[in-house]
């Protein structure tokens, strides 16, 4: 059960399916800069795009101080998350850590692995549809004790909420009520891939001034 503020009301969310999508940019050349930079570090290229990965709804953290990895080499990607549910769909700040070394044998694994961490407030998707392409999309990894800009786009970089939730709806069996879904990522600022032992997301819309944001610590078990 997911508990989402949402300017100030308690929304309580029962998951019970969580996709993660990838590959999941408008633009063509942005989507294989992304691929080029798993395939550089020894990951399979996708057989579809926007591929889309179902996981169990435990990979699911909300506003964590830290998360515990198994290995050195996970990594953070900056997303929005869509929480769905009868009457709406909420709007979160999200990363999905993955295990880079097992993604190269298993993505589904990779992601299951490690967890999908959500911000805890969360914005009504009805309330910013209208000026989504705008909204600023930042992430920031600390790398040897250093905070460094990692990600940065804006929303008209990713495929659009309806776009990603009828390609979930047409892949899986089931109402979408219940579903939480990662939106798929897009290119580091360097073009490499890097582990860090903190990463932090933010979401700012600039038409209202608000934003979201979730930041956690990355320990190694």
């Amino acid at each position: 059960m997911l508990r989402l503020n949402v300017h100030g009301e308690v929304v309580t969310v029962a998951v019970d399916r969580v996709i993660n999508a990838g590959y999941s940019g408008r633009d063509e050349d942005a989507v294989q800069a992304h691929i080029d930079e798993l395939v550089a570090d020894g990951i399979p290229a996708p057989e579809t795009v926007p591929a889309t990965y179902e996981l169990s709804p435990n990979v699911l953290r909300v506003d964590p101080d830290a998360v515990r990895v198994a290995g050195t080499n996970t990594s953070g990607e900056a997303e929005f998350g869509l929480v769905v549910t009868g009457g709406e769909t909420y709007v979160v700040a999200a990363s999905d850590q993955t295990d880079r070394d097992l993604e190269r044998d298993s993505i589904q694994k990779a992601k299951q692995i490690a967890p999908n961490v959500l911000s805890g407030d969360a914005w009504r998707l009805s309330d910013v549809r209208d000026h989504w392409d705008e909204i600023e999309l930042r992430a920031w990894n600390t790398v040897d004790g250093e905070r460094r800009r990692y990600q940065e786009a804006t929303f008209e970089a990713i495929r659009e909420p309806t776009d990603l939730l009828e390609t979930v709806a047409d892949r899986y069996e089931g109402p979408l009520d219940g579903t939480a879904l990662l939106s798929g990522t897009v290119a580091t600022v360097d073009g490499e891939l890097a582990p860090g032992s903190r990463f932090e997301v933010a979401i700012h819309d600039p038409v209202t001034d608000r934003e979201l944001s979730v930041a956690y610590d990355v320990e190694t078990m």
